[in-house]
């Protein structure tokens, strides 16, 4: 009995270690994923229009955008799944964001001759109709178009973000102010002046050093901080 038992461990033990090897030499299967490219051959001519645009007025500019991702099915729709499903495959060709908050200004569909087909029709019907009902303009465009009619045609459905940028000075006014401050710290009160006469000097050098001298009563500034002074040579001053 004792003999049965171990031929029957070491079969099991035989058929598991066999196992085991065939499946860690067989040639695994590759994932059957290649790359794309982001935008089809009509697409990107038109984006190479758009950014421009976006750029020019402050927008930022998204591709290939989910229906699911930019609108949602209201709360508590009983249908909810439904509604769900019929935006979660759809997407939008370009969208334009603020850039500050993300907030979905408005979408841009590249229309082209496969728009003419009877489902493709019915699918832009659908998509128009979510996009109303989310308060979200969508604007269909046609190639050819030029860098001014699109921009006319955004221009017509959402506002120019560009003019809310902070205002930088001029260089002029950048050069004044620089010039103004260098001029507040070199300035040297003569009540300063005299007081370096009794900075010691070195001996060596006879160059006085680095030296903090608090302010006179009459001199103190707003601050009422300690004036710092840097110094030449002493004989220098005295004359």
């Amino acid at each position: 009995m004792r003999e049965k038992l171990i031929i029957l461990g070491l079969s099991v033990l035989g058929m598991a270690l066999l196992f085991l090897f065939f499946y860690l030499i067989r040639p695994r299967k590759k994932f059957p994923y290649e790359r794309r490219d982001l935008l089809t051959s009509n697409e990107f001519p038109f984006y190479q229009i758009l950014y421009p645009l976006c750029e020019k007025h402050g927008w930022m500019l998204l591709v290939k955008m989910r229906l699911a991702d930019i609108l949602a099915v209201a709360p508590g729709e009983k249908d909810y799944m439904a509604y769900f499903n019929k935006i979660k495959a759809k997407h939008t060709d370009f969208v334009l964001c603020d850039p500050d908050t993300l907030e979905v200004l408005a979408g841009v569909e590249l229309d082209d001759p496969s728009h003419d087909r009877p489902e493709r029709i019915e699918r832009d019907e659908f998509v128009d109709q979510v996009y109303a009902a989310a308060g979200i303009p969508l604007l269909h465009v046609w190639m050819p178009i030029t860098e001014k009619e699109l921009e006319k045609e955004l221009l017509a459905i959402l506002p120019s973000l560009a003019g809310q940028d902070t205002e930088m000075p001029d260089e002029g006014q950048a050069e004044a102010f620089t010039a103004s401050a260098e001029a507040h710290e070199l300035v040297i009160t003569k009540a300063e002046s005299a007081s370096l006469e009794a900075i010691p000097a070195d001996p060596e050098t006879k160059s006085a050093t680095l030296q903090t001298i608090p302010a006179t009563p009459e001199a103190e500034k707003p601050e009422d901080r300690p004036e710092i002074i840097i110094t030449g040579l002493v004989s220098d001053l005295k004359k």
